[in-house]
């Protein structure tokens, strides 16, 4: 299939999503404020960072192995499977060991935070190979069609009121929200499975091949640990700030969940780009994709920044209620970091695909170096504006080390990533024709 189309179906179906995962996150944050709601993704946060360990980055490697067809989808599918199954395990044993050593938490509150991070870990473990593996057989439709559907089935059970955090009917809320994330995986995997008869037969990959897909995987971990602490360890300073309250947190974690959202269209390219250039097809037509992209962010981002300047502050009190009244200045300063992240995004992909993992590690660790000694000095005494300042610096820096090895290995002209050109436009109305079509 050409790139074009593929590009087409991943903005198409995974954007969809984003827009159901948007507006769980308008509605849940309407009902809890910003406090409460500061406080639900701040654990989920450390929810992902320990998901993110006990996955190992599996779903990396079942993409790079997956797509270039070097190991078979059912193997892939039961190896995956089990993983899971251990993850679940071993989370299920740690929050047991935690709590039984911690006396600080509640009965009440233990249970809560052990159901939570069950239902988080285990339901995004499987989530990420699932999707994955839908995504190497080029099929944007069917997994994206189901989380929409659960999504909007949480915007319905999730109530249009505002209350207090205590509120007994908001706890149920939060268990419902959190058990979604764990249906979702197990659906995914289901559907998968099904679809394509990958469990009609046991087949387990060999030793080697086990050992490939591991090694690989801890690879992606290594840059990917790096990158979830460059994107994220921001939340802790401005938590542990002595000038932020935690309606601060509950605003700045916003802004950046807000920021994220706005590198949707960058992941949903980098979905399509990383299996096609682990699978070798297109090389040449890659590179020009990549860089004709990167050039109509640079003048999306501008769009959007000229935009929250006039109509920020009320556009965020509008959407989220009278508690998010300081999102608009840190947002503004983080916009040009987050488009440095849409260009890093690409290439990140890019490199993963070549298994070159070697350039994200390095440039994830210098940046994340940076990151942690600008928010150690400047956070506790600026707040959520420093926190915003810094992490733009370091995006930018991430993005240029990479922009740096790309033109070094590939001998490609670094201005042809920014330089606007009337060529772009027609390349986006053949893309868009693709999408009629």
């Amino acid at each position: 299939m050409k790139l074009q189309k593929l590009l087409v179906q991943g903005l198409l179906w995974r954007g969809l999503y984003f827009v159901s995962v948007m507006l769980v996150n308008v509605v849940l944050s309407r009902y809890l404020q910003a406090s409460a709601t500061g406080w639900v993704f701040y654990i989920s946060n450390i929810f992902g960072f320990i998901q993110l360990l006990l996955g190992c980055c599996l779903d990396a490697g079942i993409t790079f192995f997956a797509s270039g067809q070097i190991i078979a989808h059912r193997k892939l599918v039961w190896f995956a499977s089990l993983w899971s199954f251990g993850v679940t395990i071993v989370s299920f044993a740690g929050g047991y060991i935690f709590f039984h050593l911690n006396d600080s938490f509640a009965d009440a509150d233990q249970h809560q935070y052990f159901f939570f991070g069950i239902c988080y870990i285990t339901g995004f473990t499987l989530t990420n190979t699932a999707t994955v593996l839908f995504y190497t057989k080029n099929n944007f439709y069917l997994p994206n069609i189901i989380l929409i559907i659960l999504n909007l089935a949480l915007i319905i059970i999730i109530p249009k009121t505002i209350v207090a955090a205590s509120d007994a009917y908001a706890g149920k809320i939060l268990y419902t929200y959190f058990f979604f994330f764990l249906l979702q995986g197990i659906l995914l995997m289901l559907s998968f499975a099904t679809k394509y008869k990958a469990v009609n037969k046991f087949d387990f990959p060999s030793s080697i091949e086990t050992k490939n897909l591991i090694r690989f995987s801890l690879i992606a971990l290594a840059a990917n640990v790096i990158f979830y602490l460059e994107y994220r360890i921001d939340y802790w300073f401005v938590h542990r700030s002595p000038v932020c309250t935690d309606g601060d947190l509950g605003n700045y974690i916003q802004v950046s969940k807000l920021g994220q959202m706005m590198l949707v269209l960058p992941q949903i390219i980098a979905s399509v780009v990383y299996p096609q250039s682990a699978s070798g097809i297109n090389r040449k037509e890659l590179n020009k994709t990549v860089m004709i992209i990167s050039r109509l962010f640079s003048q999306l981002f501008l769009i959007i920044f000229v935009v929250i300047f006039f109509t920020g502050h009320w556009f965020f009190i509008t959407v989220f209620g009278e508690t998010f009244n300081k999102m608009q200045v840190p947002f503004l300063i983080i916009i040009p970091g987050i488009f440095s992240l849409s260009v890093l995004s690409l290439l990140s992909a890019y490199f993963s695909g070549k298994g070159n993992l070697g350039v994200n590690v390095r440039g994830a660790a210098i940046a994340l170096i940076v990151m942690m000694a600008g928010n150690y000095f400047l956070v506790p005494m600026y707040g959520i504006i420093a926190a915003a300042a810094v992490s733009t610096c370091c995006y930018s820096l991430n993005a240029a080390y990479s922009l740096r090895q790309f033109y070094k290995d590939y001998d490609v002209n670094l201005f042809d990533f920014f330089k606007w050109r009337r060529s772009d436009y027609s390349w986006l109305l053949s893309l868009l024709k693709n999408e009629n079509e």
